[in-house]
């Protein structure tokens, strides 16, 4: 087993321009992905369109096409990353999921299980790069129900809730996106947030213009100042500005965010702020162990066209550190 001056975990979008900038800083590295390669781009709903523009979402220096300065979809993402990636020629193993870290005394020693049957393997690197990203954690609700079948914390196609009742319950763009897209395929749809208007909400303004003109056509039903109390078979029981409530739905989607899952970081004693991120130097982008570092969304870049720029930092310091020794 032959030691690598660089892995990093995670083929997102981050992590792809990690591994371009990895690359041409002539780093020996390997990219390892416990799924597909943009898995966090394949768990997004079918047909989703980014908030960003197409230039926004691009890496690498390689240009994002989009006809008709459309915003770009899904699909468009997952083929534009794959192209750069074959371009490329990066070293990805996909399907290949970290297990665990090990620290050494001037290395790590990385578990991995390959799938789908679970062969383990190891790999050793002077230093690690994580850019998981935050899908592998979302936020529940904490009431009584909220494990029940019928309650999700994601949707893949706004089919699936043809005329059924649904409550969406969350104040951010995905939440927001949902309510229009169910409303758009006849869902009888609730939209539940906590901030006393749809205003106050996070919404970005052409979402919120979508659900407000939804709204004034009886399509989305706005609930403010909403609070559930608990989530049962056939009805959710809230608290709101209209009063308390026993709504029959026969789906619950709660969009109330994601974070990112500590399980790789925290045994190895990385500390994590109140906002759930490892905490880590905002100039080179290292924990406080020495050598690991962290990327994109797990870092406090939560855009790709702030992450991309920045990721080159923590690749400069990899470089650095490595070429010291």
């Amino acid at each position: 087993m032959r030691q690598h001056e660089l892995i990093i975990i995670g083929a997102g979008p981050i992590g792809l321009a990690a591994a371009i900038e990895a690359k041409r800083a002539g780093l020996d590295f390997v990219v390892l992905e416990a799924g597909a390669l943009c898995q966090s781009l394949i768990e997004y709903p079918i047909g989703m369109r980014f908030y960003s523009p197409a230039d926004e979402l691009a890496i690498g220096g390689y240009p994002f096409p989009t006809p008709h300065d459309e915003k770009p979809s899904r699909e468009m993402a997952l083929n534009y990353y794959r192209k750069v990636a074959s371009a490329e020629n990066l070293p990805v193993r996909t399907y290949e999921r970290v297990e665990r870290i090990e620290r050494r005394s001037d290395s790590f020693l990385l578990h991995t299980a390959r799938l789908p049957h679970g062969t383990p393997t190891w790999y050793e690197a002077r230093c690690v790069l994580v850019c998981t990203g935050i899908w592998g954690k979302e936020r529940r609700l904490t009431v009584e129900g909220a494990t029940l079948p019928h309650v999700l914390t994601r949707y893949d196609e706004p089919i699936r809730f043809w005329r059924k009742r649904v409550l969406i319950v969350g104040s951010g763009n995905s939440a927001g996106e949902a309510a229009i897209r169910l409303a758009d395929s006849d869902a009888r749809v609730w939209l539940a947030v906590e901030p006393p208007t749809l205003e106050q909400c996070k919404f970005r303004p052409f979402i919120l213009r979508e659900i407000l003109l939804r709204v004034e056509e009886g399509r989305i039903t706005p609930l403010t100042e909403t609070h559930i109390l608990r989530i049962l078979p056939e009805c959710a029981d809230l608290r709101c500005a209209q009063g308390v409530e026993s709504l029959p739905v026969d789906f619950v989607l709660t969009l109330i965010g994601l974070e990112p899952d500590p399980t790789l970081l925290a045994p190895l004693g990385v500390p994590f702020g109140a906002d759930g991120k490892p905490q880590h130097d905002p100039e080179t982008y290292e924990t406080v162990i020495p050598g690991l570092f962290v990327g994109g969304a797990l870092s406090q870049d939560g855009f790709i066209y702030v992450a991309r720029e920045r990721v080159r930092q923590a690749i400069a310091s990899v470089r650095e550190r490595v070429r010291a020794e």
